[in-house]
């Protein structure tokens, strides 16, 4: 059968359509698949801290480890030889640990990659139920095993349900990248390191430490420029971030810087897009939560709002006697049969946001921040309330739970 001129060519154009629709279609599968994610691990715990440790941090990794029965190994191998040849049995170090509550206690150190490959080596890990990597050079402790059995055996252990908690180059080595390995030509650390892969518990980030104590918090730009797919975390001194999963929150007194191509803030409460080029981060504080996944700050994830009937709802809020509060600069009002908390600050009033149920009298906001404590008066009716916020609910820390699976 001949074929016309005219059908020659729509047969060619026909061929070069469908091959560009698979082109891009593949194109389109290649750019989804790839998506940079941070990934978390996906049993256990990580307390990564800036450097230095408050009650509250000691405490949660107390805790994570088992309290009394935790079986805890401490990787000194970030010391330089002095500290520990000052040292050489760690007993000062090991007191640290003694006064926080911890009994069963070892210590695993060396230099050689053949010893911590070694199964004689790694024998204190297979019962631990938490390891401490210790400050230091975080190029010591990864020059030693990475990729031994020993790193074997510390993903192992989060398998099982335990933590692995450090600060300073006991944070940084817990990232993918490792920051700021050694000194330059002008005898400063720049966070660009010769020696720059971490044991990758947290995949494509990097943590910097003592951030904002040293002013470092423009360095991870630096990094960026080089490695843009890498999630940037700086760490203040005595701050540190609870990771589970693919999540973290903040625990500590100062503040965690987050580069991610974003910004937000508290004011108002919205994630911008960063414009191609712009250098910016914005913090975290205690008790902030963000999705390492999605790469954003993220809403309570421990306390559920508790859905009301109609019938629960009057045996929870009673008749509500005010539309507007008796608390300057704050306004409960409700919309849809939906409690809502609003600020007003002179000319400014803010989007009302949904507080819920936590039980009879006390509510909570979206973030389990704030809580909110209704009065009554004789006859059950609700006459104003007392805004707080919020560790301790029935002598338990809210902010800090383990996850459930």
């Amino acid at each position: 059968m001949k074929i016309s001129k005219n059908q020659l060519k729509f047969h060619v154009f026909l061929s070069i359509f469908s091959f560009l629709i698979l082109l891009f279609s593949c194109q389109d599968t290649v750019n989804k698949s790839t998506k940079t994610e941070s990934i978390g691990p996906k049993n256990g715990a990580l307390l990564i801290g800036g450097g230095g440790m408050t009650d509250e941090m000691w405490q949660v990794f107390y805790d994570f480890a088992g309290g009394k029965s935790a079986k805890l190994v401490i990787i000194p191998t970030a010391f330089d030889e002095n500290s520990i040849n000052y040292d050489p049995e760690f007993k000062i170090l090991k007191r640290q640990f003694t006064s926080r509550g911890f009994e069963d206690i070892q210590f695993m150190h060396t230099r050689d990659t053949l010893v911590a490959n070694s199964d004689e080596f790694i024998q204190p890990l297979k019962n631990a139920t938490a390891v401490w990597l210790t400050g230091g050079r975080q190029w010591r402790t990864a020059d030693a095993y990475l990729n031994t059995k020993t790193h074997f055996e510390l993903n192992n252990l989060l398998k099982r349900g335990g933590i692995i908690g450090g600060h300073s180059a006991g944070a940084s080595i817990q990232g993918s990248y490792l920051v700021r390995g050694g000194r330059d030509l002008n005898g400063n650390y720049k966070i660009i390191s010769n020696s720059d892969v971490g044991f990758g518990f947290v995949t494509n980030t990097a943590f910097d430490q003592h951030h904002l104590d040293r002013n470092r918090q423009y360095d991870m730009f630096d990094l960026l420029k080089i490695k843009p797919k890498l999630l940037g975390i700086g760490i203040d001194e005595n701050t540190g971030i609870l990771v589970q999963g693919n999540e973290f929150q903040v625990i500590g007194n100062k503040f965690v810087s987050i580069y991610d191509n974003t910004f937000w803030s508290p004011f108002f409460n919205k994630i911008d897009t960063l414009e191609k080029g712009k250098n910016k981060f914005y913090v975290l504080k205690n008790g902030d939560k963000y999705n390492l996944k999605k790469r954003r700050i993220q809403l309570n994830k421990f306390l559920k709002p508790k859905k009301l009937t109609s019938n629960q709802q009057n045996e929870y809020l009673g008749t509500y006697l005010f539309e507007k509060s008796k608390v300057f600069w704050n306004n409960i009002i409700i919309e849809n049969d939906t409690l809502k908390f609003q600020i007003v600050r002179r000319n400014i009033v803010r989007d009302p946001i949904p507080i819920y149920a936590y039980k009879k009298d006390l509510f909570f906001d979206t973030d389990a921040e704030l809580w909110f404590h209704f009065e009554r008066d004789s006859l059950g009716k609700i006459i104003s309330f007392d805004k707080k916020t919020h560790k301790f609910i029935n002598g338990m820390n809210q902010k800090f739970n383990k996850i459930s699976k």
